[in-house]
């Protein structure tokens, strides 16, 4: 009787402990979405629905056996080739960048990589070779896309932010027909997928026609990383997740590392040193020292996001992507400018 009284105690204690752990929780929770409400809103909006972008004669839906998004015709074309542009983990196809480069005068695809109907559903076994239907498509319709003097396709540049940006290197490290590369918040390091629906096998973030890439997997990040990661993810804090992608890539073996060493093609990287979601200024710089044909632009107080208006983005965005209002802002300035200049020396 006297031990059943003691694991009577003992089985009191500890749902009692339980309780009080679910109470701060279910408090902290409330308390953290009250004063960060982008944990609230991150993944909401209309990122990846197709159908929340406006369509005109100018911006037409295409859809293809992978190809999905949107084909930008400027009502002056003033620049040779095509411009070929990505979203990030967020899943969008950046429809509003696509949109100023139209309006500069270039024709431009805004294409998701993943998440339409006819795609992978979550950005895990990604495709790259889904890009050799979109060299097809450029073939086909986008307007002298050709050089009928020699008939050579004329430039390709892919622009390409965060997972977006890891895209976007992995094409041109595995050999796709793409002339330039724009990567913002670059990665020198494929990853794990982000599909966490499965407990047993961990899955890349792509593949190359059907073999996985090698990616710096999350399981060998640190457990004081992860830990971290995962009570704020139950209290709904602000999520820096830079630790755990900082302890993946030092566990990493070299078949994760993306190498654009033997890349003919100009690249140009813009990448934060208060980046909070990845390390992405380490990894321009890293990458810039592969090749000479690769420029690196790095800013000491932007994030992961170079918002040029940090008051139109719910707050505690300063812990989950980091920098200043004034640090983004000056990034997005200078980025952009020479984004524009770089895309006019490489596609006049």
């Amino acid at each position: 009787m006297k031990a059943l009284r003691v694991i009577g105690k003992v089985l009191l204690w500890l749902l009692a402990a339980i309780l009080v752990l679910t109470l701060v929780v279910v408090g902290l929770r409330a308390y953290n979405g009250h004063k960060y409400p982008i944990t609230q809103s991150a993944g909401e909006g209309r990122s990846a629905d197709k159908s929340s972008y406006a369509t005109s004669d100018r911006v037409t839906a295409i859809e293809g056996d992978y190809l999905n998004g949107f084909h930008f015709h400027p009502a002056d074309k003033k620049h040779r080739g095509v411009i070929v542009v990505y979203g990030g983990s967020e899943g969008s196809p950046d429809y509003d960048r696509a949109q100023q480069l139209a309006d500069d005068g270039y024709e431009v695809l805004s294409l998701f990589f993943f998440g339409q109907p006819n795609q992978v559903p979550t950005l895990a076994n990604v495709p790259l070779e889904q890009f050799d239907e979109v060299i097809s498509y450029i073939d086909e319709h986008v307007e002298n896309s050709a050089d009928t003097t020699n008939g050579t396709r004329g430039p390709v540049t892919v622009i390409g932010t965060s997972k977006g940006a890891e895209f976007a290197e992995l094409l041109a490290a595995r050999g796709y027909p793409v002339d330039n590369v724009v990567a913002f918040a670059p990665a020198e390091y494929s990853y794990s997928g982000l599909d966490f629906s499965s407990r047993g096998e961990e899955l890349p973030s792509f593949t190359d026609r059907g073999e996985k890439v090698g990616f710096a997997s999350f399981r060998e990040a640190s457990i004081c990383a992860g830990a971290k990661m995962m009570w704020d993810m139950a209290t709904s804090y602000p999520v820096s997740y830079r630790p755990t992608y900082e302890s993946a890539a030092a566990n990493a073996g070299d078949n994760a590392r993306i190498d654009l060493s033997g890349f003919g093609g100009n690249v140009l990287l813009f990448g934060g040193e208060d980046d909070q979601m990845w390390q992405s200024v380490d990894a321009a710089r890293a990458l810039a020292e592969q090749n000479g044909n690769i420029e690196a632009h790095t800013y000491p107080d932007a994030g992961h996001a170079f918002f040029p208006n940090a008051d139109d983005v719910p707050n505690g965005w300063q812990i989950m992507l980091g920098g200043t209002v004034e640090g983004n802002r000056a990034a997005h300035d200078d980025a952009e400018k020479i984004l524009r200049e770089r895309l006019a020396q490489w596609h006049s």
